[in-house]
């Protein structure tokens, strides 16, 4: 009895906690032929009271995930990784081209016109988003 009361708690939780962030707008790069490399771009909404931040990403066209920013030094933009994008309570964080973004190392495949993305998104609050079917976009 006492295991059953800890899932339904657990369930309850984790649907509380991701029902606070909204995810809009999310499309992957179009890659050129023998690129290894693309980012993947969306809106993060807190609905919540709490700063929530983005810690991880998983996809199933890339092993190897990092969250990325752009920077300005030495008046050059340099992209580099970061350990998390905070997303603040009742706001939104857009992840977009020059800015923040979910960077995608060693494709399996080349990103063209009819590839569908799937991603999770991991939260410091230890919740977890799924994503499916996201459209890919040429920039």
């Amino acid at each position: 009895m006492l295991s059953k009361k800890i899932f339904i708690l657990s369930l309850l939780g984790l649907s509380l906690s991701a029902t606070e962030i909204e995810i809009s707008n999310a499309y992957i790069k179009q890659t050129p032929p023998n690129s290894k490399n693309t980012a993947i771009f969306l809106t993060l909404t807190n609905k919540g009271t709490k700063e929530i931040a983005l810690i991880n990403a998983q996809s199933d066209l890339s092993d190897k995930i990092e969250l990325h920013t752009h920077i300005h030094k030495d008046k050059k933009m340099s992209m580099i990784q970061i350990p998390k994008i905070t997303i603040e309570p009742n706001s939104t964080t857009e992840l977009k081209p020059g800015s923040y973004h979910i960077m995608l190392f060693d494709l399996k495949n080349p990103i063209n016109a009819d590839t569908k993305a799937n991603l999770t998104l991991y939260f410091d609050n230890n919740t977890s988003l799924k994503v499916e079917q996201i459209p890919s976009k040429k920039l």
